[in-house]
């Protein structure tokens, strides 16, 4: 496959200087930062990642943890552990590149290294991703999705740029119900599908290593059982394609079925406890060489959305929220029917993504928690501070409810928003500011974690 040099990422987009981010941030205040900032509790995160890992061992299932949502290495450190082989998944060849210097690192220490590109793979991206496997040691090192016979034959033709001359690992994604990608083991383009991968098997240019499914309609569930029921459907789905493909290809040996989304991912630590788990007991262990996988990437930060869903079996709250939004409050607005006030922080900033248990596209949060605590929105009363429009660079802030309580807002005051959709409202932000509610004085700058950028 004749193919131009790849251009890495990193020489298009250049990223912020780390180390003297950290001789700039490290030990100052909240308040003494330019805004709007993205701050992450160190703390949060790391509950939230140990509590992931443990469901996943106690369910003896692998873990695969999605980076799309924060991109930096270190929170890719906390997700995947101290120990035992990474299983990572990202959404853009760029998270990948910029996590090579952690990845070789822990490949010296002796940790085996499998990045899992979260997209079915275009005929550009092949050259960037065999680059990379040869960076990482080896084919072994990338796999790549498939959900249409084409696509086995682009991939088939990289083949001459991979390492080793070993067949390219390849997922097929199947379409679970979200319909957002995937094949349908219903259609025509299924057979189709097969036929091709079991030609390039044959050719030794391509070797399917697992089934990949991603159920992210679990969002619009509001119990634990409504995404335990999406993980059963998950299962048995990839169940059903395994079937047909064992009567279309070689036998396989070492199958993973990888499923999940944060809300089906979380609520299997309710099997922990015994809840329910007869909803998806046994799928999946019938055959012993089948390999059970989760899947989750926003878990670790949370947001408005997954609180929603209402999916871990200990409610979610907003103490399980780890991205917050520092804003300044730019103008105010008191003779409007309801009080307002404007922030410098509008879509760009924090997203236009709705969440289904509010009207508004973020929630003030009790920052700064001196003298007058701000009160924060209360669901069922519908009482407190939210972002009730956003444009480009504006955010507009409104007091929803009873006056009782509220508290004024001040020009100039800094305030702290939970954003409705994690993974949106990073995305304009070259690095978090990283702070640690554990430690005695929680408003203060610990570390600067610095996002990739690109594709």
């Amino acid at each position: 496959m004749a193919s131009p040099i790849p251009i890495l990422s990193s020489l298009l987009y250049q990223s912020s200087s780390d180390a003297g981010l950290k001789a700039q941030f490290i030990g100052q205040r909240l308040d003494e930062i330019q805004t709007p900032a993205a701050i992450l509790d160190v703390a949060i995160v790391r509950r939230n990642c140990s509590a992931m890992l443990d469901a996943a061992a106690a369910l003896k299932m692998q873990f695969r943890a999605h980076v799309k949502t924060h991109k930096t290495a270190e929170l890719t450190s906390l997700q995947v552990g101290p120990t035992g082989p990474i299983r990572i998944i990202t959404s853009t060849i760029s998270e990948i590149e910029h996590l090579i210097p952690y990845l070789l690192a822990q490949k010296t220490a002796g940790r085996s290294i499998n990045v899992l590109y979260g997209l079915p793979a275009s005929p550009s991206s092949l050259p960037r991703l065999a680059k990379l496997a040869h960076v990482l040691g080896g084919t072994q090192a990338i796999s790549v999705l498939i959900d249409h016979p084409d696509t086995s034959d682009f991939i088939s033709q990289s083949h001459e740029l991979w390492p080793g001359g070993e067949p390219i690992r390849v997922f097929v994604k199947i379409d679970s119900g979200y319909h957002r990608s995937g094949t349908n083991t219903k259609s025509p383009v299924w057979k189709m599908l097969l036929e091709k991968i079991e030609k390039r098997e044959g050719d030794g240019t391509v070797r399917v290593v697992g089934l990949y499914s991603h159920f992210g309609h679990s969002y619009r569930g509001n119990t634990p059982e409504d995404a335990l029921v999406g993980l059963k459907t998950e299962f048995e789905t990839l169940e059903h394609a395994a079937k047909e493909m064992e009567s279309s290809l070689a036998p396989k040996s070492h199958l993973t079925f990888s499923v999940g989304a944060t809300p089906t991912a979380t609520a299997a630590q309710t099997l922990l406890g015994g809840r329910k788990s007869a909803q998806v007991e046994g799928v999946g262990r019938k055959n012993k060489d089948i390999r059970l996988e989760l899947h989750a990437g926003v878990y670790p930060i949370l947001d408005l959305q997954q609180m929603a869903t209402h999916a871990r079996p200990s409610k979610l709250s907003y103490e399980d929220l780890g991205l917050r939004i520092l804003a300044e409050v730019a103008s105010l607005y008191p003779d409007r029917a309801k009080p307002e006030a404007l922030i410098a922080a509008g879509s760009l900033v924090l997203g236009r993504e709705p969440c289904k248990a509010y009207s508004g596209w973020g929630i003030l949060t009790s920052y700064p928690q001196v003298g007058d605590e701000l009160p924060v929105y209360d669901f069922e009363s519908k009482t407190g501070w939210i972002v009730n429009q956003v444009s480009q660079e504006h955010g507009v802030l409104s007091w929803e409810g009873p006056r009782d309580h509220m508290r004024e807002l001040k020009i100039g005051e800094k305030v702290m928003i939970w954003p409705n959709h994690a993974c949106v409202a990073g995305v304009g932000f070259g690095w978090y500011y990283v702070v640690d509610s554990d430690e005695e004085d929680p408003d203060v700058i610990k570390d600067v974690w610095v996002r990739c950028r690109g594709w």
